[in-house]
Order: structure tokens, then C-alpha cells, then sequence
């Protein structure tokens, strides 16, 4: 494993950066040589699982919205089956997800693209309500308002007058994974931070929680549309 080390004067600590295989530690000027190698040596596992991911993450196709894909949904994988119809709508059907389209729509990628993504964004909203109207009585906590929205880096976030934002494709992932966001957002409004008092409240209510946040990061590539 090749690693290139940059010293510099604007950093008062390590970095490492990740891109196409390549690892580059960014040190401050000044660091001894032995800590810089410490460091490296203790991260050496997470450096290699990143290179991994990465390696997959470029491997995986993109999604072409044709009959026949397969397309994730609460943790389970799901064949797309295109339809065309006089009435146009989205449905769950044992193992399929089965998009009815009006007229010569079938192969029209972009619509639907359009019609799925529209029928996640709905399905999303109604199941991360329940689910955090449902936790947040359990911890006697107030919520204002509860959204799904667009996010390219975060699963969800929350404000500190109570609102509750949460990325529309957390329903492609296992219910699991979906709780462990809500708790973690739930949590905020108890310690609006990361600080460790907040990580022991996520504990309280979740103590397997690292399993979740570490699938998360290995696994959000299959998100991806």
C-alpha cells in the first residue's frame, strides 16, 4: 500500500484522503515522523476497508430504469416490472415493484426514474412519520415538523426548534438501519451536538447502535440512482 505524506503549516492535525486507490496523510509541518507512522499503522485497517469500498462503489452499475433491475426497498431487493396501462401508478407486489405507465412509456428511462423516485419519496414520508412519532412518544419528546428531502452525504438531520429532516432513500434500506437513524435524530433534541453524553443517549435506546452506523457507511453506495 503506497502512501503519499504531505506536510503543511495550515494543519494543527492528520488527515487522510481517499480517492482511486491512492492514500494521501496530510500532517502538520512540525509532526515527528514515529507519530505520523503510529498513526497510520492504527488506521490501517479503515484505510484498506475505504480502498474496498471505493473499488466497489466504482464497480457497481449504474441503474438504467428498465424492466427487469432490480431496486432496493426496506432492506429487500425488488424486480421492477413496467407495465403499460390506461392508469398510471406504483405498487408493491410480492417480489416486485411494478410501475404502471400510460401510453408508449415503457422504455423512457427518465420517466420512470420520475414515477419511482415520486413513489419512494411518498412511501418514505409515511413510514418515517409513524415510525418517529411513535419513538419520539416512547422518549417523551416533542417533534415540530418531520420532512423527507434530497441529501447527497447525510441519512437525516435535525433543528434545534425540533424539526426533523430525513434523505428519501433511508426506505431502501433494512428497518434496522431505518431506526438507528431515527434514534439518532430523536437524540439531537436531547444533546443538539455529537458530544459523548449524546452517543450514551443513543446507547440507552439502541446498545448495538455502531453496527448500524458502520453499516451505513460501508453500504450507502447501494443507494445510489
Amino acid at each position: 500500500m503506497n502512501i503519499l505524506i504531505t506536510r503543511t503549516k495550515r494543519k494543527k492535525t492528520i488527515s487522510i484522503l481517499i480517492k482511486d486507490g491512492n492514500v494521501e496523510v496530510k500532517a502538520p509541518f512540525n509532526l515527528k515522523q514515529n507519530e505520523i507512522d503510529a498513526f497510520i499503522l492504527k488506521k490501517e485497517k479503515w484505510i484498506k476497508n475505504k480502498i474496498l469500498l471505493q473499488k466497489k462503489i466504482k464497480q457497481l452499475p449504474k441503474k438504467k430504469f428498465i424492466d427487469g433491475e432490480v431496486f432496493k426497498f426496506l432492506g429487500k431487493d425488488l424486480i421492477l416490472k413496467i407495465n403499460i396501462s390506461d392508469a398510471k401508478r406504483t405498487y408493491i407486489k410480492n417480489d416486485y415493484i411494478c410501475l404502471d405507465l400510460k401510453n408508449n412509456t415503457k422504455n423512457n428511462s427518465d420517466k420512470v426514474k420520475k414515477e419511482l423516485e415520486l413513489f419512494y419519496r411518498s412511501f418514505s414520508e409515511k413510514i418515517l412519520k409513524e415510525k418517529t412519532l411513535i419513538e419520539s412518544k416512547k422518549m417523551n419528546l416533542k417533534v415540530e415538523k418531520i420532512k423527507v428531502r434530497s441529501y447527497k452525504n447525510r441519512w437525516g438531520s435535525c433543528s434545534s426548534n425540533g424539526d426533523i429532516s430525513y434523505n428519501w432513500k433511508l426506505i431502501m434500506a433494512p428497518e434496522k438501519i431505518i431506526n438507528y437513524v431515527i434514534i439518532h435524530e430523536l437524540c439531537h433534541l436531547i444533546h443538539f451536538n455529537h458530544s459523548r453524553d449524546y452517543w450514551k443517549e443513543v446507547s440507552k435506546k439502541l446498545p448495538n447502535y455502531r453496527e448500524s452506523k458502520e453499516w451505513l457507511k460501508s453500504n450507502q453506495y447501494l443507494f445510489d440512482w
